[in-house]
């Protein structure tokens, strides 16, 4: 008797306490991005896209599946974009470019540590079409939006790579 009482006690407070994780996914309090790019200063990008910077940042907060936007805790973003190029090369004379590669880390606020750091790369590609279809090739506009779209679905695909925040930083929300 004394050995049952023991366990329904033992399994009574045992569910009485709260789980330390989080559901997944995982809440996104934070996204800052940066251009630092080899070779081409940001000006460059800049002239062409002057809001190349908050396009992304705004582009990763819509692709993300669980923003925390109330001053809740979650997971901060940071994305550094290192290189914008066409063809393997710097950016065309008009600001063509086919390629957008960055550095993203992930941290959890509360912890010293990022959880992931990943590159993500997006390469546009074009391939012959089949016989008798008509080829329309984007504008610069639908082109760019779906570089930068690329890109922060990439920064969202890889938040499924994150591990789980230590219990100690989950704490510090409690």
């Amino acid at each position: 008797m004394l050995k049952t009482a023991t366990a329904a006690i033992a399994l009574t407070l045992a569910s009485a306490v709260p789980a330390l994780s989080l559901d997944r996914p995982f809440p996104v309090s934070g996204v800052q991005v940066a251009t630092d790019l080899d070779g081409v200063s940001v000006s460059d990008v800049t002239n062409f896209y002057p809001e190349f910077n908050a396009d992304l940042e705004k582009a990763i907060w819509a692709s993300v599946d669980n923003p925390k936007t109330d001053g809740g805790r979650g997971f901060q973003i940071d994305v550094k974009v290192t290189s914008i190029e066409l063809d393997d090369a710097g950016m065309g004379p008009g600001g063509e470019f086919n390629e957008l590669n960055g550095i993203v880390t992930y941290t959890f606020d509360g912890s010293d540590q990022p959880s992931l750091t990943t590159p993500i790369e997006v390469k546009a590609t074009s391939g012959a079409a089949p016989a008798g279809v008509l080829v329309i090739p984007p504008s610069e506009a639908d082109f760019y939006q779906a570089m930068v779209m690329g890109f922060a679905n990439g920064v969202n695909d890889r938040m499924a790579d994150l591990p789980e925040p230590t219990a100690d930083a989950i704490q510090e929300d409690r």
